[in-house]
């Protein structure tokens, strides 16, 4: 008997193209990540349960000192 271990796995969906996403379960928020479908940078805002609320990461703005 063959026995395999399932690694859970965390869902979320990408807010600019609707891409499904699977997360490794030690993804934390805040974390920024790349959709693999259409490349956009990714912030993990939330997790609930298995699911993860994901938005656009905000870009970063160069800092004139001002």
């Amino acid at each position: 008997m063959k026995i395999e271990i399932l690694e859970t796995v965390l869902n979320g969906n990408c807010p600019l193209c609707g891409a499904r996403i699977e997360l490794p379960q030690n993804t934390e928020e805040s974390e920024i990540l790349a959709c693999p479908d259409c490349q956009s940078m990714l912030v993990v805002d939330s997790r609930n349960g298995s699911s993860m609320v994901l938005n656009e990461a905000p870009r970063i703005e160069e800092d004139w000192g001002q």
